[in-house]
């Protein structure tokens, strides 16, 4: 699903707050509602905060709930392994069933959006419908010139199964990049889906388990 349900709570939050004073540039890509970088925005009051969101319902409430230029820049792009056009299959269904939150319950579900098509999401989650595909903008981090060269100290990853193509993208980028927290699912949600093994040996050696959590993970860049 997405790391909403994690939010910036319990043992993430705790990680963040011991970096609290040295992460001086997060990375978001997929903000979804931008709900959590408000948060990490509360405990990072002087930090860089750079935001990607391709879905263009997102970026509507995005723009309403951050009501301020503080809390991160957007870029309203998918981050992939090539600049230009790609597909975006737009999840939706109704999910009051769950939650009361106004903000969710009273708009269709677009926290299961992906470049990637949906093959098991389906199946697993019944309730959330993928009847609509989009063209969106995407770019490679590693071309991204506002990331050039600078470390990044955190990156916060919720693709929804596309974290082969991100991961692809963002070689250079991923060599000066401190931790790296994503979402991950052992089943292929998605076409081509990489599962948490999968994603371990893309990354490569450098990067070691933290920690694991439902079904998000921690990792550290041993090179830094």
């Amino acid at each position: 699903m997405t790391t909403m349900f994690n939010s910036v709570t319990g043992e993430i939050k705790d990680f963040l707050i011991q970096h609290k004073e040295d992460f001086k540039l997060i990375v978001e890509i997929g903000t979804h509602f931008g709900n959590d970088t408000i948060e990490i925005r509360k405990l990072f009051p002087k930090s860089e905060i750079i935001c990607f969101e391709p879905d263009p319902r997102n970026v509507s409430v995005i723009k309403e709930n951050w009501n301020s230029n503080n809390v991160g820049v957007l870029y309203e792009l998918a981050a992939s392994d090539f600049n230009g056009k790609t597909t975006f299959h737009l999840s939706s269904g109704d999910c009051s069933f769950w939650t009361d939150d106004e903000l969710w319950s009273k708009k269709e579900w677009s926290a299961s959006s992906s470049i990637k098509k949906p093959v098991k999401h389906t199946e697993v989650h019944p309730w959330i419908k993928f009847d609509e595909v989009i063209e969106v903008d995407c770019v490679k981090l590693d071309d991204f010139q506002p990331l050039n060269e600078k470390i990044i100290d955190f990156i916060w990853m919720d693709v929804q199964g596309a974290e082969d193509l991100v991961i692809n993208g963002s070689k250079k980028i991923l060599t000066h990049t401190r931790f790296l927290f994503t979402e991950y699912n052992n089943e292929e949600l998605y076409e081509n889906q990489l599962n948490l093994e999968g994603i371990l040996e893309l990354l490569g050696p450098d990067w070691s388990v933290l920690s694991i959590f439902s079904n998000d993970i921690l990792l550290k860049n041993d090179k830094l």
